[in-house]
């Protein structure tokens, strides 16, 4: 499973990817775009919290860049989830990773020498299990019309 987090100045979002689904979730102004996509299939998604993700996320990965002198806007890495949390590893350059690890409402990041605790209003934790576990087809609200 892969994460990828834009932090661009005009798109903000993040795309997650399980097998052959996806999740995409990307602001740009005052509008979003929000979406479950397979083969064949796109399913609309309307989720505050899932919004409110994408844009805390997006400003973590933004921070992360600048203070690791990071030339990139989109962050990939792989996405690991536990049961205490989650677990990101995200290129920073084409020679290093930072980890990220996302536990409730609190991410740690290390990248390098650089560490830094990061504090939200939100349980990112809470809302990405609940997408991922949507996107491997073990959630009950399966999306209809598949």
């Amino acid at each position: 499973m892969y994460l990828s987090i834009t932090a661009s100045p005009g798109v903000r979002g993040f795309t997650i990817t399980a097998g052959d689904r996806i999740l995409a979730v990307h602001l740009y102004a005052k509008s979003s775009y929000m979406a479950v996509v397979g083969r064949g299939w796109e399913r609309v998604v309307d989720d505050e919290q899932l919004k409110k993700a994408a844009w805390l996320l997006s400003r973590l990965m933004d921070r992360v860049g600048r203070e690791t002198k990071s030339r990139y806007y989109t962050y990939t890495g792989p996405l690991e989830v536990r049961i205490n949390g989650l677990w990101y590893k995200p290129y920073i350059s084409p020679t290093s990773t930072a980890e990220v690890v996302i536990r409730g409402r609190a991410a740690r990041v290390s990248a390098g020498d650089w560490k830094k605790k990061f504090a939200a209003g939100l349980d990112v934790e809470a809302v990405l299990k609940k997408w991922v576990k949507v996107l491997q087809g073990d959630e009950e609200t399966r999306l209809v019309d598949e």
